[in-house]
């Protein structure tokens, strides 16, 4: 009997123990159940926030190219009508007028360079805080550009009784040729906007293993204490002799963060009453081959190289066409203009045979300048000078016109330029 007993007992416990088990086991398989949906629902939260990135970065990318589609259609909205009523104030200075209505033109004129210095500036900063401008580096003349940019300014230096002198050497380097035009260009205007005697000078050396831009000027002078605070925004130094305040500010903010962007240095030295001395500097390795020496060091802008020259002219704003004719014609060109690249075509067909195009980048019809020159040449039988006229300075319009190999002049047209621009197009040096 008592073994009876401990058999059911033995089974009892057994049973108990088997049970325990099952319960165990069914636990764990929950376990590891609740385990396995929770890793399924992280792995689907992490795919599902994944494609959200995804399609955030998308939108961004999208935003990015509208914003910079918006940019270059205000670009050319806004600088139409004011290339239009610059080339035509321009045309009046050139021309013989009383005392009282000349400093009337003056006074509009430099009222038209401010409004377009502003634009310009709002453009370039807009760019440079959302990172929408990156350098494009290509091999560049850069005694080229700066001569370039010499010619230019000898027209500013002639106007303020200013002697201006450039010491350039061959090179060629590695840049953004645009960003460092931009660069010049800029400390060259603040060079001679405080300098009311004597000049300014622009130069180019080598110096412990770099290469060293300097723009020195015997204008009025920044106190030591206040260097770093004129490349800050919407700041300007007004000091004694300056004229009050000019701009708004943004130029040597402009320069500072394009210096950034290219890997560059920046500094300046002055003395209040005695002037200031800007260097841009250029690591070793920006210098790629030495250009061959040529007599273009020694070249003078030659005002009278204009006369008789037949350009062509193609803009489909008809204020444009009449402000660049009449600024034109004052220097001795015979300008035909035309409104399209057919009209152009129907000119040429006519007998006239144009030494030099400058065609607008924006024409109707969704056509562009450069396909008005292609067809051009096409129907003259050979590449005639030609170059685009646009308010787009966006990257991709940049390049395009590198592949085309065709100059671009950036509206509002600076009369300096443009005469510059003509000349070096008629007369390409050797």
């Amino acid at each position: 009997m008592a073994d009876i007993t401990e058999r059911v007992q033995a089974r009892q416990k057994l049973e108990q123990l088997n049970q325990d088990l099952e319960r165990r086991v069914e636990e764990r398989t929950q376990a590891l159940q609740n385990a396995n949906d929770g890793l399924h629902h992280q792995i689907e939260e992490r795919e599902r926030v994944e494609q959200e990135l995804v399609l955030a970065v998308d939108a961004a990318k999208e935003a990015n190219r509208s914003k910079d589609k918006y940019l270059a259609a205000a670009s050319h909205d806004l600088m139409q009508p004011l290339n239009a009523a610059r080339l035509m104030i321009s045309a009046l200075q050139d021309a013989p007028l009383p005392t009282a209505q000349s400093r009337t033109v003056h006074q509009i004129h430099r009222a038209l360079e401010g409004a377009e210095e502003l634009l310009s500036d709002l453009l370039d900063i807009s760019k440079l805080d959302q990172q929408a401008m990156r350098p494009d580096l290509v091999p560049t003349d850069l005694q080229a550009l700066l001569e370039g940019l010499g010619e230019e300014f000898e027209a500013v230096a002639a106007n303020a009784s200013l002697e201006f002198r450039s010491r350039l050497i061959p090179l060629t380097v590695s840049t953004d040729p645009r960003m460092l035009t931009r660069i010049v260009r800029n400390l060259l205007s603040n060079a001679f906007r405080y300098t009311r005697t004597g000049g300014v000078v622009l130069s180019v050396r080598r110096y412990q293993g770099s290469l060293q831009i300097q723009i020195c000027d015997t204008g009025v002078g920044i106190e030591e204490s206040k260097l770093q605070e004129i490349f800050t925004e919407f700041h300007q130094l007004l000091p004694k002799g300056s004229g009050g305040r000019q701009g708004v500010g943004l130029g040597l903010a402009i320069v500072d963060r394009m210096v950034r962007i290219l890997g560059y240095q920046i500094s300046v030295s002055s003395r209040p009453g005695r002037g200031s001395r800007f260097v841009v500097t250029l690591p070793a390795e920006s210098e790629t081959q030495s250009v061959q020496d040529s007599p273009r060091s020694n070249h003078v802008f030659a005002f009278d190289s204009l006369a008789d020259a037949c350009v062509l002219v193609i803009d489909n704003d008809s204020a444009v066409l009449e402000s660049m004719a009449l600024l034109l014609s004052g220097w001795g060109c015979r300008v035909v203009a035309a409104t399209s690249a057919e009209d152009a075509i129907e000119l040429i067909a006519g007998g006239t045979v144009p030494q030099v195009v400058l065609a607008d980048f924006h024409l109707d019809e969704n056509r562009t300048g450069c396909e008005a020159v292609a067809l051009l040449r096409k129907a003259l039988g050979y590449a005639v000078p030609a170059a685009v006229i646009t308010a787009d300075q966006s990257d991709e319009t940049r390049r395009l016109m590198r592949e085309q190999k065709l100059p671009m002049l950036n509206k509002p047209v600076k009369p300096n330029r443009l005469r510059a621009l003509l000349t070096s197009l008629l007369f390409p040096p050797v």
